[in-house]
């Protein structure tokens, strides 16, 4: 994972520790909302995303920064509530929208390279279905 960070980094002009704390927070999204083992077997083809996803947990439920966002959404239903956390965990990191959809993007990307690409299609799938309007953010 920390080809990716530092690749973050680099190409949205943001030092290591918020890139390494985007990557963390989306991984954390990841783990809570797709499936146990197609999430275990994807990230084993990724050392070090579940101890990311570990270390960002409070953040990406809204722990620091995104917890009004999370309330907020918790009060549309759903699993918005941990969409909206997670993009106001983000947020806090001090990316704007672009960079936000973009490291979304290269997370993801990231996921379909180096992982089997049917697995993370389907990881991100999953999350995507779970997380109403997930897309429109990433």
């Amino acid at each position: 994972m920390e080809d990716l960070i530092v690749n973050i980094a680099s190409k949205f002009g943001i030092d290591q520790a918020m890139a390494e704390k985007a990557v963390g927070i989306l991984m954390s999204l990841v783990r809570n909302n797709a499936e146990e083992g197609a999430v275990s077997q994807l990230f084993e083809q990724l050392p070090g995303a579940s101890d990311l996803a570990e270390k960002y947990a409070a953040d990406a439920e809204g722990g620091s920064g995104g917890g009004l966002m999370g309330k907020l959404g918790g009060l549309l239903g759903g699993n918005m509530g941990a969409a909206m956390g997670a993009l106001g965990a983000l947020k806090s990191t001090g990316l704007d929208m672009d960079q936000i959809k973009g490291v979304g993007s290269e997370v993801f990307d990231y996921a379909r390279e180096k992982a089997d690409t049917d697995l993370a299609n389907d990881v991100i799938k999953q999350v995507a279905g779970n997380i109403p309007g997930l897309d429109k953010l990433l």
